[in-house]
């Protein structure tokens, strides 16, 4: 009855985990679907610019086919609006998507709209690039006010499962790029429309947008590269390469020019209808994306509840079997046969390794069996304790007692070992300057002292859970999950000013003064980025060493230390 009720449980623990998991995939569906519902209300919100422009940039009269799509696009929007419902009554109901983000939306919309409709009553004449621009820069404050509700819609999609958080932020950034493509005409609109030349300011939005819309589109090409199963996301990126990034930007660039001279080929409402048609792909590339994600979740539930169903029926298999065997088995037979799977399991487990099996307790048959159990027993305790002791020595550098260059490589190698550290992970790799003239004016062993003073120091400055390695001769590289790059230049600055303010005292007491360039880098471990994380920073190194030394050098700036106080520490 004892392995009938065992048998059992384990099952019973089994279905509650598969239930678990089937409303977990449930949940994150719904949740998805949300996310999804919000993205699609701020790309209308966004879309709505477009015949918004046009209207502005025409002559007031009822019924024009420019009033009429900015009332169809305006419908559409609120459409989207609604079906952003977190009170809905079904069996998810989000906490971090509330009534009020959505209500404040509402309300600077009404307010934007009321404003364009009030400018759009205005002869063209009269109205100012100021007025115009007013306009547009209102319609941007509602996709502002809608960001907050994106994010909490993504936060409670992470929330229900972690592993969609790159899938997530993945559709964020794709509507983002939306956003910033439609911006660019928007930024035209308002000096097209009153045949004025085109402002520095806005020229300098322009540039800045196009280079934020070039790095979007950057990182997404590499996070979609991981979709090349999906034939019909790599033809939405394709096209969106195609008719956006060429023909799109294309006529951007060309009105930008135009706008300098006030020579203007287009009116807006031309401009609407020649730059929106090569917007459509980006729309297209969110649509497929979020469509694939949707798939997968659920075929995900689909799986869940088939497993569901399966092991409730193997249950009750295994529990009518079991009840045979039962019935048939003897109990000097069941007992032992027990002991011995308990002896296997702890053996497996490293659990039991230094206390005998018990050999004498059984005869028979069962006494070969636990005769071979406590062989196994020793040997594995003998393994692991050569195991532990090689590890040991596998992992850490003699000299300064960090993890060693092999442990670092493993990092990025899908080892076991590093499965309980997150995927996104900060580097700062750090280089002791002129190491070399220390070592051929003061001798190798002194070398060493500064090598063991640098590294004692450096760890006992980072947090708990980063990780501390000997990378070459004098660079050590640190290890922080989950971390910012504004945390990281901040530890990394702290760490070089503790350094330089430090005076290592040799073994003849003399005072040694040393400094060291940091390279700091964010991304990920996993797959080709752990290379990639390791390059940049190796890149922000070389430039801190290549502006001056001690230095902290970040992608694609610099911090520059400044003068610091020497205070003398000894290291054993």
């Amino acid at each position: 009855m004892v392995l009938l009720a065992l048998s059992l449980a384990l099952a019973l623990g089994l279905i509650s985990i598969l239930g678990s998991d089937h409303v977990r995939a449930s949940r994150n569906l719904e949740a998805l679907t949300l996310y999804r519902k919000v993205l699609t209300a701020a790309n209308r919100l966004s879309a709505e610019r477009g015949p918004m422009n046009s209207v502005l940039g025409e002559e007031p009269a009822p019924g024009t086919p420019a009033r009429r799509k900015l009332a169809e696009f305006r419908a559409l929007s609120d459409r989207a609006l609604a079906e952003i419902n977190p009170d809905a009554d079904s069996g998810f109901t989000p906490h971090l998507v509330t009534r009020d983000g959505l209500e404040a939306v509402h309300l600077r919309l009404v307010e934007a709209r009321h404003a364009a409709d009030r400018v759009s009553t205005l002869p063209l004449a009269e109205r100012s690039v100021a007025e115009i621009g007013g306009v547009i820069a209102g319609m941007f404050d509602v996709v502002e006010v809608m960001r907050p509700v994106v994010s909490a819609a993504m936060a409670e999609l992470v929330e229900h499962d972690g592993a969609l958080a790159g899938h997530a932020l993945t559709g964020q950034m794709l509507g983002d790029l939306r956003e910033y493509a439609g911006r660019m005409g928007s930024y035209l609109a308002p000096s097209i429309a009153a045949r004025e030349p085109l402002s520095a300011a806005a020229q300098d939005e322009l540039a800045l947008t196009r280079g934020r819309i070039l790095q979007i589109w950057q990182s997404l090409e590499r996070q979609l590269s991981v979709h090349a199963d999906a034939p019909e996301l790599v033809a939405a990126v394709h096209e969106t390469n195609r008719l956006y990034f060429g023909t799109g930007l294309g006529l951007i660039a060309r009105l930008t020019a135009e706008g300098r001279s006030n020579r203007y080929s287009v009116t807006t409402e031309e401009m609407t209808l020649q730059y929106v048609p090569s917007m459509a792909p980006l729309e297209q590339l969110r649509e497929r994306f979020l469509d694939d994600m949707l798939m997968h979740a659920q075929e995900t539930r689909k799986a869940s509840a088939w497993w569901l169903q399966a092991v409730a029926a193997f249950t009750v298999l295994i529990v009518l079997i079991n009840l045979s065997l039962l019935l048939a088995a003897r109990r000097r037979i069941f007992r032992p046969l027990l002991q011995a799977r308990d002896h296997i399991v702890a053996l497996a487990e490293e659990r039991s390794l230094d206390r005998p099996v018990g050999i004498r307790k059984h005869g028979g048959e069962m006494h070969e069996l636990f005769a071979a159990l406590e062989i196994l027993r020793l040997k594995l305790r003998e393994r692991l304790r050569l195991t532990e002791r090689l590890k040991v020595q596998a992992e850490t550098d003699a000299l300064t007692g960090l993890l060693n260059r092999r442990t670092f490589d493993r990092l990025g190698q899908d080892d076991p070992d590093f499965d309980y550290l997150p995927v996104e992970t900060g580097l700062i790799l750090m280089d002791i300057d002129r190491f070399k003239l220390i070592n051929d004016g003061h001798g190798h062993v002194a070398g060493d002292t500064v090598l063991r003073a640098v590294s004692a120091l450096v760890t006992e400055m980072v947090r708990k859970n980063d990780l501390v390695m000997r990378y070459g001769g004098e660079e050590i590289a640190i290890v922080l999950p989950n971390t910012s790059l504004r945390t990281l230049s901040r530890i990394a600055e702290t760490l070089r000013a503790a350094l330089a303010e430090q005076a290592i005292i040799l073994d003849d007491d003399t005072e040694l003064r040393v400094t060291a360039s940091f390279g700091v880098a964010v991304g990920r471990r996993d797959g080709s980025g752990w290379k990639v994380l390791i390059e940049a920073a190796d890149q922000a190194l070389y430039a801190a060493k290549a502006g001056g030394r001690n230095r902290v050098s970040i992608a694609g700036e610099q911090l520059l230390a400044g003068p610091v106080a020497i205070k003398p520490i000894r290291v054993a």
